[in-house]
This record gives C-alpha cells, sequence and structure tokens, in this order.
C-alpha cells in the first residue's frame, strides 16, 4: 500500500510540473468577429439574460447586478442598462458561455459625455482560477480581444470598474458585439494527459509483476 501512494504522489507531482501557466491576453483586434456571435434570443431584461449563439445556439449567460436590456429581438446582442439616460447604464457585466473558449470579442461603448479611459477585465480560467488586468485602457473604437495563453481554456469574463481620465466611477452604456471561440470539451488538458500516462504505466507495470510471479509459481 506504501508503494501505491508514493506511486500517486509521483502522478501528482509530474501534472503539477506540466500544469500550464495561468497567463491569458487582452490585445485590440479590428478583425472580423470570431466563430460564434451572441444573439439576444429575446432575452428582455432582468439580473441575468440567457442569449444564444449563431450559428451554433451555444448558450451565454450574461449576468449583471443593477439590471441589463437584451432586447426582443434575435439580432446580434447589444447589452443596455434599464432605462435611458447616464444614470442608467450598468456597472459590471460577466459573460459567461456555457462551453470553454480560446478567445472572446467585445465591443464596450460609454455615453457621450463620459470619456472612459479604464476599465477592469476579469478572466476566469476552466478548472479554477482567474486573472485580472486592472486599468486596461478603452482603444479608439472601444473592440477589445481577450486570448488564452498555450493549453488553457476560458470560461467567462467579466467587464468591470470603468472610470473616466479623474478616475471617476462610470457605467457602461452597452457591450455588444460578443464573439468568441469555442473550445470542444472532453479534450484533456497537459495535466490530465499526464495523469492519464502515468497511471497506464502504473497498471501496466502492476500486470507485468502478476505475470512475473505467476510464471516463478508454475516453475
Amino acid at each position: 500500500m506504501h508503494t501505491y501512494k508514493l506511486c500517486f504522489a509521483a502522478v501528482i507531482g509530474i501534472a503539477a510540473t506540466l500544469a500550464p501557466a495561468q497567463a491569458a491576453t487582452v490585445f485590440l483586434n479590428n478583425g472580423a468577429p470570431y466563430a460564434e456571435v451572441v444573439h439576444a434570443n429575446s432575452a428582455g431584461s432582468g439580473t441575468t439574460l440567457n442569449a444564444l449563439t449563431q450559428p451554433g445556439a451555444i448558450p451565454v449567460a450574461l449576468t449583471a447586478a443593477d439590471g441589463i436590456d437584451a432586447g426582443n429581438g434575435n439580432g446580434v446582442a447589444i447589452i443596455k442598462g434599464l432605462g435611458s439616460g447616464n444614470g442608467n447604464g450598468f456597472s459590471a457585466l460577466l459573460i459567461d458561455p456555457s462551453t470553454g473558449f480560446s478567445v472572446m470579442q467585445f465591443k464596450i461603448e460609454d455615453f457621450a459625455n463620459q470619456r472612459a479611459s479604464n476599465l477592469n477585465i476579469k478572466v476566469n480560467f476552466v478548472g479554477g482560477g482567474s486573472q485580472i488586468f486592472s486599468g486596461f485602457g478603452l482603444p479608439s473604437n472601444s473592440k477589445i480581444d481577450v486570448m488564452a495563453g498555450a493549453s488553457e481554456v476560458l470560461d467567462s469574463i467579466e467587464l468591470y470598474g470603468l472610470v473616466n481620465q479623474a478616475g471617476g466611477s462610470l457605467k457602461f452604456k452597452d457591450v455588444k458585439q460578443i464573439s468568441f471561440d469555442p473550445v470542444m470539451s472532453g479534450i484533456p488538458e497537459p495535466a490530465s494527459w499526464a495523469m492519464m500516462l502515468a497511471g497506464f504505466g502504473l497498471v501496466g507495470g502492476a500486470v507485468r509483476r502478476r505475470r512475473s510471479g505467476a510464471a516463478l509459481i508454475s516453475a
């Protein structure tokens, strides 16, 4: 039993050394949207809206504590605050597709007289862990991409902390043109492959030892 415990500890050690460091990248991109585009799906309004992508019909949960509206049609989703005017935007938005993804693009708009300059982007990874980009500068076209690092899969993205040049707190007018590239589920990550291969090795070794023992007894 002690031998098996040591072998299991060795497997965990190998997996830990092969597990990727979590380091997403945020960059600016004027290019075309990614494979799946978030559509309103007649989501209506509330604190959590259920949208669908096209063409893959992937469910996407959109959550804001102070209430948002995606409209009643089925065009490309434009997530707005409830009501109208500068005081009726929203302070944060969680974008949570039902599948993992490798990259996501979105466009942020503020109110005309706010002059928003920075926001915070929290990236959550499949399997746990997160990364925060603080005070990220808004580009002139307000379009931002978030991409996973090598061997990583993104789980969700939260946008919050929109501020002006003086550091004053602002609200989002809308977030739109959300698109992403989904990652097929069921594909093991490097750490999982390491554990599987090591496990196969242990099983193979045990089988060989049993066969050797049986051969000695029969001899």
